[in-house]
């Protein structure tokens, strides 16, 4: 079997499984589902995965890394504050639109193991702690300089982040009130980008 088929396959079981726990979370999860969604047999789910371990620890980390790395990257950087706001923002949607199950897949597994986040975090080389400290100490610097109002760190980020991930939790529900297919949808969140990032800067701003 060639090495591009075998990648194809791989990358077909882990779709199948990001969907299965995305629905059931890690403890809920079956292998024999993973392997219906992918439309292959067991025999041959075991022969690329020996179990749903594996297969988790792998998504979880290529998810986490996609989504969170990326982030600590934008904050631990020294770009100016709006800058950095401009982008999370960019970021955020551009990997939600590609990978739209990030939330609640990642929100689920960080829910029931907290610590989770930082473990992954420091074994991907950057502490999601730190990062928090570094914004906030830009963000009370801009405070002082009168460049924002007064306003605390972590609500800011909480904004900026809840704003953005919010339409894909509920994509299903937004898509359906406003009569969206899914081209209508990916191109509002393109559009969503400067909209968003106009709202908050002026939010703040003095």
């Amino acid at each position: 079997m060639s090495k591009e088929k075998v990648k194809a396959t791989e990358d077909v079981i882990l779709d199948a499984a990001m969907k299965v726990f995305t629905r059931r979370g890690f403890a809920g999860a079956r292998m024999e589902e993973v392997a219906k969604e992918a439309g292959i047999n067991r025999a041959l789910l075991h022969y690329y995965f020996r179990d749903k371990e594996t297969m988790f620890n792998l998504i979880f980390e290529t998810r986490f890394n996609e989504f969170f790395s990326g982030i600590a990257r934008i904050l631990s950087s020294d770009l100016p504050l709006f800058e950095k706001i401009r982008q999370v923002i960019n970021h955020e949607i551009d990997t939600l639109t590609k990978h739209p199950d990030i939330p609640r897949f990642v929100i689920m597994e960080v829910a029931s193991q907290p610590e989770r986040l930082i473990q992954y975090g420091q074994k991907m080389g950057f502490n999601p702690r730190q990062m928090l400290t570094n914004f906030t100490q830009q963000v009370e610097i801009a405070i002082e300089s009168k460049e924002i109002i007064p306003i605390d760190s972590r609500q800011l980020l909480m904004n900026v982040m809840s704003t953005c991930i919010y339409p894909f939790v509920a994509k299903p529900i937004i898509k359906t009130m406003m009569q969206m297919d899914e081209n209508s949808f990916t191109s509002m969140m393109e559009k969503r980008k400067k909209d968003l990032y106009d709202f908050i800067v002026k939010a703040i701003t003095p």
